[in-house]
C-alpha cells in the first residue's frame, strides 16, 4: 500500500517524465555551407549629423539648460552667457543711432531750406551743393551706426545659445560659472536617427570588400544584422596603411555614437561546417553544443570554434560532424536532459 507522500511523488515524477518527452525543441543540421569569408575588425558608431556647438561671443556661463543624455528640440535654449557686456555695448550703437538721425533731420532741413533760397537768388548754387553733400554725409552716418547697430544685436543674441535642430545631447563641457570663449566647443549634440559604423580596413582587404559590398554588425552580443551599404572613402591614410569604410543605413536599436561593435566585411566566399549561432552555448570558458541522438536525447559536447560569419553561423572546427542536429535552444536542451 502506497502513503499518500509517495503517490503525489510518483504523480509528479510521472507528470515530469511526460513534460519533458512532450516537449519538441528546434534543431538544426551542422553541414557544410558556402559562406562569405569576411575581414573582422571593430568598428565605431557616428551620428551621420552631430555638431559641436561653440560660444561666438565671450562671457561668464550664467546657466547650463542641459545636461548629457537629454533630448532637445530645436531653438530650445542650451545654455546663456552673461550679456551684460554685449548690452551696454548695444545702448552706446543705439544712442550713437538717435545722435546721428537727429542731425540728419538738421541737414534735410537745412538742405530745404538752402534750395529755397538758392531758387530766390539769395544764395549761390555752390551753398546748395554743400549742403547736398552734409545732407548725403548724415544719411550714410546714419546707415553705418545701424549696421553697428545690428552687430551689437546679433552679439547680444549670441549670448543665448540654442540647439540648431532637434537631437540629443552627447557631451556637456562646461558648467555654470565657467568662462565661455569664441570657438571653444561646449555642447556636442547629435541627430539620433541617422547613424553610421565607421572602420578602418587594411589595404590588403580593401579590394574584396569593394567586390562584395556587404558587411554585417554584431548590434548584441551574438546578434548580427545585415547592413545596407558599404561606403569606402575615396584617401587612404598613409601613416596605418589603411582606409575608412563607413557601414550605412544601420538598425538604430541599441547604439550610440562612439560605441565599439564588431564588425563583418565580406570578402569572398568559402566551404565550412558551420554550426548556428543560436546553438551554442557559453558559459565563462565553456563553449558548448546539445546534440541530439538516435534515441532523441540531447547530450552536451564541448565544442572549438572558428571563424565568425554573422548571421550564417560559425565554423566549427571540432565537436560535431556533418549531419547531426544541434538544438537551436541549449540552455531548454540541457534541462531536458
Amino acid at each position: 500500500m502506497l502513503h499518500r507522500w509517495e503517490v503525489g511523488i510518483a504523480l509528479a515524477f510521472f507528470c515530469t517524465g511526460m513534460s519533458a518527452a512532450a516537449e519538441v525543441l528546434p534543431v538544426a543540421e551542422v553541414s557544410l555551407r558556402q559562406v562569405p569569408k569576411a575581414y573582422a575588425s571593430d568598428g565605431v558608431v557616428q551620428a551621420v549629423r552631430q555638431s559641436q556647438i561653440a560660444a561666438q561671443v565671450s562671457g561668464r556661463i550664467l546657466q547650463v539648460a542641459v545636461k548629457a543624455g537629454e533630448r532637445v528640440v530645436a531653438g530650445q535654449t542650451l545654455l546663456r552667457i552673461d550679456d551684460r557686456e554685449q548690452a551696454q555695448t548695444l545702448a552706446g550703437q543705439q544712442a550713437q543711432v538717435v545722435a546721428a538721425q537727429a542731425q540728419l533731420v538738421n541737414a534735410e532741413a537745412n538742405l530745404a531750406r538752402t534750395r529755397e533760397l538758392v531758387a530766390k537768388k539769395f544764395m549761390s548754387p555752390a551753398a546748395l551743393d554743400q549742403a547736398e553733400a552734409q545732407s548725403r554725409s548724415a544719411r550714410a552716418q546714419v546707415s553705418a551706426l545701424q549696421a553697428g547697430e545690428g552687430v551689437a544685436s546679433a552679439g547680444r543674441s549670441h549670448t543665448v545659445i540654442v540647439a540648431p535642430y532637434a537631437g540629443v545631447i552627447s557631451v556637456v563641457n562646461v558648467e555654470q560659472g565657467d568662462m565661455a570663449a569664441p570657438g571653444v566647443p561646449l555642447i556636442t549634440l547629435y541627430a539620433p536617427g541617422d547613424l553610421r559604423v565607421v572602420v578602418q580596413v587594411p589595404q590588403a582587404q580593401l579590394a574584396g570588400v569593394r567586390e562584395q559590398g556587404r558587411a554585417q554588425i554584431e548590434v548584441l552580443p551574438g546578434r548580427w544584422q545585415a547592413v545596407g551599404q558599404v561606403k569606402i572613402m575615396p584617401a587612404a591614410d598613409a601613416a596605418t596603411q589603411s582606409t575608412e569604410v563607413r557601414l550605412e543605413q544601420i538598425p538604430q536599436e541599441a547604439l550610440q555614437p562612439g560605441q565599439s561593435l564588431r564588425v563583418l566585411l565580406a570578402t569572398g566566399v568559402a566551404q565550412r561546417l558551420v554550426i548556428p549561432n543560436a546553438a551554442v552555448l557559453r558559459r565563462g570558458e565553456l563553449v558548448a553544443a546539445y546534440v541530439q541522438g538516435k534515441d532523441g536525447r540531447f547530450l552536451q559536447r564541448l565544442l572549438r570554434l572558428g571563424e565568425q560569419f554573422g548571421t550564417a553561423g560559425v565554423e566549427v572546427l571540432a565537436g560535431v560532424s556533418a549531419g547531426e542536429k544541434v538544438a537551436l535552444d541549449p540552455v531548454r536542451a540541457g534541462m531536458l536532459r
